[in-house]
């Protein structure tokens, strides 16, 4: 390592067109301008952190301004390219607006642009995150947008474009910015590695890439940390420890347990998971990768490309399950704040995944079963003490008092009755229904009631958590109740009206009456608007919710 050490992200930024990886369709309509001499006065880049908005505009800058004359490849060697490279160029005015929102800044800037540029053609006003502008900026910078003089070229640059007035947006040209692919970022890193002359194992630069998530500049943050911490080289092992990753062979090992619905090693895999002080968020994001890629792995006619060990995974677990676990796997990530613990949170998400498995593969969305209790135990029962006449008097007894007993429950039972909705969520509250039977009875809506023949719709969306085991459950339930029914239960559209439904609706009407009280307080508006920012509504909670959390 030299002594004066540069970060990567600087040391490697592109300096031409050519240099610049992926955004193609943006760098092909400015190289087309910038060769014929048709420029806007206004450009407008928008997109995610680090995929290259602020080093376009440079590159531009220096393009408008070479020396040699207006061209999509500036020489990169001349006094006004070395200025611009090193911030140094008097001619190009670099704001960052999330420093300066106020309208006093913004106007003098602006009362400068009508002078001529010091030295170059052009004088090029750059502003960064100009979203963050206030709204009396946006209106002092409209002014100038509108009719520019023939010297100046405004850039600006933002990651939330909807947070601009239409009035600025119809004044430029705008370009969006992709985030980059997975391939593009580790070329780049292996280029970089390579050109650096250190040593790396493509598959700790491919996690790399996998954390950059789009954006370059996130990547190369973290290879500078990963060398730093490989003391010069990128390798697995390390990537797992800086990052606390769980190894893929124990990945592959937690699904396959799944898969095989093998819950008590689940449960002993995950803690030994836990004494190794393994990072359990981490753990279920790869599970849920891993669904992912063996989904892919299924509909894929080539799988050379593919992993052996995602390939045998695809072959062991239908689709309409994988399906379901992937779903588990994302509500888990959503839950797993407000569980007890990680561990708790993990473990809960992997039962679930198991325990709403369906027994059989062939088994419909719509079960159609009959209720009525069996009659012919009783009567074996009944032939087998009628075929014993030596029986003690105490076995007597206690035929005598079981046939009471079956006496009772059937003189407790009543005939089931239903008019609407409301009588069936109140069967629903009074009965005990536990478990995946309660969360599915709660998302029924009751049809008709005809001859004893009971017939629901089921929300939709859980059609696939109604199993056998679950119907037996409902069942046995009802039978405790009432006489002899039949029911039917098929999947359908319940218009937001199950008991289910409105609960969460009853919730979401609390959810914006919370958030009303807090943004109407006098005293939040004047820290608003003080600080020009606005309140993140996710961050706003009841008091019960955070005596929770």
């Amino acid at each position: 390592m030299s002594e004066h050490y540069q970060v990567l992200a600087r040391k490697y930024r592109p300096h031409k067109f050519e240099e610049l990886v992926g955004q193609t369709h943006t760098i092909k309509t400015l190289v087309n301008a910038l060769d014929n001499n048709n420029l806007h006065h206004g450009f407008l880049f928008t997109g995610t952190r680090g995929v290259g908005k602020t080093t376009i505009a440079r590159i531009f800058a220096k393009s408008v301004n070479c020396e040699k004359g207006v061209s999509s490849k500036p020489c990169g060697e001349c006094a006004t390219c070395l200025e611009i490279d090193q911030g140094r160029s008097v001619d190009l005015i670099e704001l960052d607006a999330a420093s300066h929102t106020g309208v006093d800044h913004m106007r003098e800037i602006l009362e400068n642009a009508q002078y001529l540029p010091t030295k170059n053609l052009y004088k090029i006003y750059l502003i960064d995150e100009v979203h963050m502008l206030s709204k009396s900026s946006f209106n002092a910078l409209l002014k100038t947008l509108e009719e520019p003089p023939g010297h100046i070229k405004f850039l600006l640059a933002t990651t939330d474009p909807k947070k601009l007035p239409v009035t600025i947006l119809s004044r430029c040209l705008q370009f969006n910015l992709n985030k980059l692919s997975h391939n593009e970022i580790l070329s780049q890193l292996k280029f970089i590695m390579d050109s650096e002359n250190l040593e790396f194992e493509e598959s700790a630069l491919s996690k790399i890439a996998d954390f950059g998530n789009g954006s370059m500049r996130d990547a190369l943050s973290l290879l500078d940390q990963s060398i730093s911490y490989g003391n010069g080289s990128v390798k697995n092992k390390d990537i797992k420890a800086m990052l606390g990753l769980v190894l893929h062979d124990d990945v592959i090992k937690l699904a396959t347990l799944v898969i095989e619905r093998r819950a008590e090693e689940v449960i002993l895999f995950i803690r030994d998971l836990a004494h190794k002080g393994e990072n359990l968020s981490n753990v279920l994001q790869d599970i849920t990768s891993l669904f992912h890629q063996i989904s892919i792995a299924q509909m894929l006619t080539n799988n050379e490309q593919i992993a052996s060990e995602i390939i045998t995974l695809s072959s062991q677990i239908s689709a309409h399950d994988l399906q379901l676990f992937y779903q588990i796997a994302i509500n888990g990530q959503k839950d797993l704040t407000y569980s007890p613990s990680e561990q708790i949170g993990l473990e809960m998400t992997l039962l679930r995944m198991i325990a709403f498995h369906p027994e059989f593969d062939s088994e419909k969305k719509t079960l159609k079963t009959s209720t009525q209790p069996e009659t012919k135990s009783p009567k074996v029962k009944q032939s087998a003490l009628e075929s014993k006449p030596e029986i003690t008097p105490i076995n007597t007894k206690k035929a005598s008092e079981t046939k009471t007993n079956k006496d009772n429950q059937t003189k407790s039972q009543k005939k089931i009755k239903i008019n609407d909705q409301k009588d069936w969520e109140r069967i629903i509250n009074d009965l005990p229904f536990e478990g995946a039977a309660k969360m599915l009875v709660k998302n029924t809506l009751f049809s008709s009631l005809e001859s004893d023949k009971l017939e629901l719709t089921l929300n939709e969306e859980f059609s696939n958590l109604l199993t056998k085991n679950v119907q037996e459950s409902i069942e046995k339930t009802l039978l405790n109740k009432f006489k002899e029914i039949t029911l039917e239960i098929q999947s359908g559209n319940t218009n937001g009206s199950t008991m289910s439904q409105k609960e969460v609706n009853k919730e979401q009407q609390k959810r914006k009456q919370t958030e009303k009280q807090f943004l109407d307080d006098e005293g939040l508006k004047e820290i608003e608007e003080a600080f020009n920012t606005k309140v993140d509504l996710k961050s706003i909670k009841s008091s019960k919710e955070s005596s929770n959390v």
